[in-house]
């Protein structure tokens, strides 16, 4: 889908395996999606169309990747493989999670790829000659501090659901003393007392019936640090404004979490590895004998 903004094209960011790019799913939702395949190292493909530097500041697992980022002068396309900081490749490394709403919550930024573009500063060719009070020019990558007034986070009533004969956790409430607790896929237990509130007095606990059901495992994916790259990065010394003009979000997932359609099967299959074209029977490549 093609961007524009004041009447020209917008610097754009993809997915590639050995500058083959993936294909997008989900292309009309807020966030598009892209589905890799275990152990696969890949690449992202950055292209600049405007007529000034731009600055690529990008983030994985919803983490920036450094400090710095990437420039891109007028027209050019990169194909990096790597970490900024660190000369290791991008490694899509998947592993398994029980299938319940807190590890959802655990592992909702799994797989988060988005991309922030910003525009260069043009300096004045005037000098600037501060007033009597001074002044300061902040660039971007700069430690900024913010007040964060007097106290801490004090919760304000609540606490811990016990069973008093294992004395084990089984809950949480934010209810005060003598309320009563009910929550749900809770242990079935008729008796539950010594549950430790703000001043250790909870009375009473009701729980509902329902038993605790066994949740299926699924598969979730996070960007990691793969094999060396033999790429080369130059350091340079530009300045950049502080917000961006543009953002670019994906989501990355393990190809388990896809759902097959007819369209899925008349696309071309390649090798995760080494860039070779597959067949749909195809269980390790001909060319790299690479498990596919």
């Amino acid at each position: 889908m093609k961007q524009t903004i004041n009447g020209g094209a917008l610097p754009t960011a993809n997915i590639v395996i050995n500058k083959s790019r993936l294909k997008l799913y989900n292309k009309e939702s807020k966030i598009p999606t892209y589905y890799l395949e275990k152990g696969a190292e890949f690449q992202i493909e950055l292209f600049n169309p405007t007529t000034g530097n731009v600055l690529a500041k990008i983030k994985l697992n919803n983490n920036s990747i450094s400090q710095g980022g990437l420039v891109l002068r007028p027209g050019e396309r990169v194909f990096l493989d790597r970490y900024i900081d660190v000369a290791k490749k991008f490694l899509f490394e998947t592993y398994e999670v029980g299938n319940t709403s807190e590890v959802k919550e655990a592992i909702k930024e799994n797989g988060d790829f988005s991309v922030e573009f910003f525009n260069q500063i043009i300096k004045s060719p005037y000098t600037y000659n501060p007033g009597p009070f001074g002044g300061y020019y902040g660039r971007l990558g700069g430690s900024f501090g913010s007040y964060n007034g007097t106290g801490g986070y004090n919760p304000s009533s609540g606490g811990y659901v016990c069973d008093s004969l294992s004395n084990q956790v089984i809950g949480l409430t934010t209810l005060t003393s003598n309320s009563t607790y009910s929550a749900t896929n809770s242990l079935n237990l008729s008796n539950v007392t010594n549950c430790v509130g703000t001043d250790n007095t909870f009375t009473t606990a009701t729980y509902n019936s329902q038993p605790v059901k066994k949740s299926k495992k699924i598969e979730t994916g996070i960007v990691a640090e793969g094999s060396n790259s033999k790429q080369e990065l130059t350091e340079v010394n530009y300045d950049f404004n502080y917000s961006p003009f543009h953002t670019i979000e994906y989501k990355l997932l393990p190809q388990s979490q896809k759902i097959t359609t007819s369209d899925d099967l008349k696309i071309k299959r390649y090798c995760h590895s080494c860039g070779c074209k597959q067949t749909p029977t195809n269980k390790f490549c001909p060319s790299c004998g690479k498990k596919q």
